[in-house]
């Protein structure tokens, strides 16, 4: 029997991927300063998110496209292959270019720019968490 899923009321739970350590920490806050959302963990790259023991714990890993070894991108296939239900999101720096189609067609369900506001962020991290929920059933 498998453990069901979480609920529409349940916080969305996050795992944040990016190698710079400080910028890991100002997004972790921003993250847990809004009570819809729980900071699983923070990790620095891809083989720490893939190997991960709660990942299969995690609705949404919010993903940096230039992690060392590993990219982003690849990240983000091999992230939805060990855990279907996932949604990824992949954060970059660079803007919208080649890289958010290379992203998307990884099977990334959302390209955000590092310099996004605040609120964009949180937003983009809930609706990629609530889409990822089945709806609730009756008793």
């Amino acid at each position: 029997m498998t453990e069901p899923g979480p609920s529409c009321g349940d916080p969305i739970r996050v795992l944040l991927v990016e190698d710079h350590a400080g910028f890991r920490v100002v997004v972790r806050a921003l993250l847990e300063s809004d009570e819809r959302l729980i900071v699983v963990d923070d990790v620095g790259s891809a083989g720490e998110a893939l190997s991960h023991p709660l990942l299969e714990h995690v609705d949404v890993a919010l993903v940096d496209i230039g992690l060392p070894g590993t990219s982003g991108i690849e990240a983000a296939k091999r992230l939805r292959l060990l855990h279907d239900g996932l949604r990824v999101l992949i954060m970059s720096g660079s803007g919208f270019d080649r890289a958010a189609d290379d992203a998307l067609a990884a099977g990334a369900d959302a390209y955000l720019e590092k310099g996004a506001l605040h609120q964009d962020l949180i937003e983009a991290i809930v609706a990629a968490g609530e889409r990822g929920r089945a709806p609730a059933r009756e008793a």
